[in-house]
């Protein structure tokens, strides 16, 4: 028996052998016999570690480093159940100064005879001097680069209502203000309501 085994026994048939013996060897080594905390974080592939890989309550908040957890790494159910009510409406701020006029906004006036806005518009008034056919129109909101158009229009003024005959009128930029010149149809200069409308 013992010659027939001597016959089977080759190089290769050991070195095979011894192979498995090592290698099993050192596999109950490696699981067996490391030391304790010998394996960190940099021997970790990434996301090696998953859910299913962690017991019940392994991680618990003494163990989360100080803003390792921000909102960006919760997921938003979890954003959303940790918003609270909205609180009260805090006091009106202090108003700011009045803003650009936008793109293709228009404002608008009616001003009567006597450099009063009448109607609803977005001017308080004109500076207009009594006998005078020009008015000077301000806005609320700053009028630089836009376009003025103006009519000629029938227009309240006290109690009477103003119903201006044929004539004439012009407008034109003039600063932060409009300046329109109103006159009868014989070109006389003359106090006349209008509407005006201007163009951002």
């Amino acid at each position: 028996m013992i010659d027939g085994l001597r016959s089977r026994l080759t190089y290769s048939n050991v070195m095979a052998t011894v192979a498995v013996f090592v290698a099993l060897g050192g596999t109950g080594y490696a699981a067996t016999q490391l030391p304790r905390d010998s394996v960190g974080s940099k021997q970790i592939r990434s996301k090696a570690v998953g859910r299913s890989e962690l017991k019940p309550k392994a991680v618990s908040a003494s163990r989360i480093r100080s803003g390792a957890v921000t909102a960006r790494t919760l997921s938003r159910g979890t954003r959303a159940s940790l918003r609270g009510d909205a609180g009260p409406t805090g006091p009106q701020g202090i108003q700011g100064p009045p803003g650009p006029v936008g793109p293709d906004a228009t404002l608008r006036a009616s001003i009567n005879s006597g450099g009063i806005a009448v109607g609803v518009g977005d001017s308080p008034g004109a500076t207009h001097d009594g006998g005078s056919n020009e008015y000077r129109v301000r806005f609320n909101s700053p009028i630089e680069g836009c376009t003025p158009t103006a009519t000629l229009a029938r227009l309240p003024n006290g109690q009477d209502i103003e119903d201006p005959p044929a004539g004439r009128i012009t407008v034109a930029m003039d600063g932060d203000r409009v300046l329109v010149r109103t006159f009868s149809a014989d070109g006389s200069p003359t106090s006349l309501p209008f509407n005006l409308l201007v163009a951002c």
